[in-house]
């Protein structure tokens, strides 16, 4: 039986061990700094003594999250390095990643042609690409689910599913836009405000929403880990799902 630790109050600014069981541990990185740069939720995988990253963050954070990783993992047992898509707030610290592990790169078979921009020209070699259909992967005592959630808001996104955790990964749905750093979401009608006007923004049409929203609604679903703003515990997933299913966004609402 694992034990949950999501609660109120966590430090945004500080890592923090979300799930541990005896085999496998799920930690926020400690990347919210607060401030004019785009923060990132970096968060980190621990199964049977490897690692996968989960959208590492920029190059500004790298020495912050390596020190915070090395914590609970060698960074060279880190095997995968997840980056849902290219720009440089979830995945500019990728080519130094790459200096000190042997970690491959997971990533949409449309953007694997963009790893040479990074400074990889063997691109077969340091990738792991994900077809357009969903991909499961069995690792070390867990199996990790990418489903599909193409322009959700890139064309080649995925968000992840660990099915030991129960935590769904899920990228840029769920983003924030926040005056101050925030870890847990404890009033989730306020949060919606937050969420509503960047998703109404970088979302394309609702139509994208509920392809997703069919694949993921019937999961059991522990909390929502987004890549930026705050997680979503398992009280507000429903309402959470309520308020993307009602969404109007992107070409709905262009004049």
């Amino acid at each position: 039986m694992g034990e949950y630790l999501i609660a109120p109050g966590l430090d945004p600014r500080k890592d923090q061990v979300l799930y541990r069981d005896d085999e496998h541990l799920v930690v926020y990185l400690g990347t919210q700094e607060g401030g004019a740069d785009v923060d990132v939720n970096s968060y980190l995988i621990v199964s049977s003594g490897k690692g996968i990253l989960i959208d590492p963050g920029g190059y500004k954070i790298f020495s912050k999250v390596l020190a915070n990783i090395s914590k609970y993992l060698d960074p060279r047992d880190i095997e995968y390095i997840y980056m849902c898509h290219q720009d440089p707030d979830v995945a500019g610290s990728i080519p130094l990643w790459r200096e000190v592990s042997n970690a491959k790169i997971i990533i949409h078979w449309l953007w694997k042609r963009f790893l040479p921009h990074f400074g990889f020209e063997d691109v077969e070699s340091v990738s792991y690409t994900l077809p357009d259909e969903r991909e499961t992967l069995h690792f070390g005592a867990t199996t990790l689910e990418f489903i599909p959630a193409h322009f959700l808001h890139s064309p080649g996104h995925f968000t992840i599913y660990d099915r030991r955790s129960k935590f769904l990964f899920t990228g840029d749905i769920g983003i924030a836009i926040l005056d101050e750093p925030l870890l847990v979401v404890e009033d989730i009608e306020s949060h919606i405000q937050a969420m509503r006007t960047v998703h109404e923004r970088l979302m394309p049409t609702n139509n994208a929403i509920k392809l997703w929203l069919d694949k993921v609604k019937y999961l059991d679903i522990e909390a929502i880990l987004p890549q930026h703003g705050a997680i979503i515990p398992k009280q507000y997933v429903r309402r959470f799902f309520d308020f993307l299913e009602n969404l109007k966004c992107g070409i709905d609402i262009m004049r």
